[in-house]
């Protein structure tokens, strides 16, 4: 049997515990000081990579000749630097020191970011992407970085451009091993990065990087997957495999992919040039860095380049 006097001494404590639960709920997360994009739990044989993208005025001479002199190109076999040449790609690695003039790259933030709350395009897959989207040209950030987990040994992608609106029409130049150059011609593209990463038993990781183009309408394709047929529903994809990167990375070192300003018409021109909106055409550099591999206990926000964080 409830007295008035229980009754009310339990609706205060049912009170009591409602507020203890509301401070609970809106409590402020403490802060450790580490890269917010860092905080994800990682699984064992994951691979963190963090991406980041800038883009220049076309032509600018810090991304197409001065930084160029403290990054390792020879590292890549000959053949291979001579057919990304040739095709309007240049890449390397970016060893122990980040050269002075990336860095500053990095660092720049010629435009303001939209503030929070404000209409921005947002982010698509390769797959998801049909629509166009209108972009802030002026407002966007030059700079743009995130963080990409993946499997080992799994696919992943990067979009490097048509992500805001898939390109109408595209003609470029191709040139093979003898010399030969061909013409090719695509409508309704989106160029991609595919991307996997392989583990190493010396802590390093394996990184390739084959150039795509998705182009035309979704469609029903059929493709082998373990020894079995597996219907997917998405454009037609061009896979340029002659022109795969294959690098591998130490913790902390980046792989620097840009296009060459002197091949218009390239493969790696459509790639790695955009031109948003009427706005003049801009190069884009992408970078991409081991920030954790299985194993690696190093993997913290603080070990991120003051760019990153």
């Amino acid at each position: 049997m409830h007295t008035p006097g229980m009754s009310l001494r339990l609706r205060a404590l049912g009170v009591g515990l409602a507020l203890a639960a509301t401070c609970v709920g809106c409590a402020k997360v403490p802060t450790t000081g580490h890269s917010p994009l860092m905080s994800a739990a990682l699984v064992h044989d994951t691979v963190a990579l963090e991406k980041i993208s800038v883009r220049r005025p076309l032509g600018d001479p810090v991304m197409n000749d001065e930084m160029w002199n403290e990054i390792d190109e020879q590292c890549l076999p000959a053949e291979l630097r001579t057919r990304l040449a040739a095709n309007g790609f240049r890449a390397g690695i970016v060893r122990a020191q980040l050269p002075e003039q990336l860095d500053q790259l990095l660092r720049e933030e010629p435009h303001p970011r939209p503030a929070c709350g404000a209409s921005a395009a947002p982010v698509a897959s390769a797959q998801s992407m049909l629509e166009a989207k209108t972009v802030d040209v002026v407002n966007e950030s030059k700079v743009r970085r995130g963080l990409l987990q993946t499997r080992a040994g799994h696919r992943a992608t990067i979009i490097t451009a048509g992500e805001n609106a898939r390109i109408p029409q595209i003609s470029m130049l191709l040139r093979g091993d003898d010399g030969r150059v061909t013409g090719r011609s695509f409508e309704k593209c989106m160029s991609v990065l595919a991307l996997r990463a392989f583990p190493e038993h010396d802590g390093r990781v394996r990184v390739e990087l084959v150039p795509e183009i998705e182009h035309g309408d979704a469609r029903q394709l059929y493709t082998a997957s373990d020894g079995m047929f597996k219907i997917e529903f998405r454009p037609a994809t061009e896979v340029f495999k002659d022109l795969k990167l294959d690098a591998a990375l130490s913790p902390g070192e980046m792989l620097v992919l840009a296009s060459r300003a002197d091949r218009s018409g390239s493969l790696g021109h459509h790639f790695l040039t955009e031109q948003l909106n009427g706005a003049p055409r801009e190069q884009k550099l992408i970078l991409i860095r081991l920030a954790h591999s299985p194993g690696d206990d190093r993997f913290h926000g603080d070990d991120l380049p003051p760019a990153a964080r």
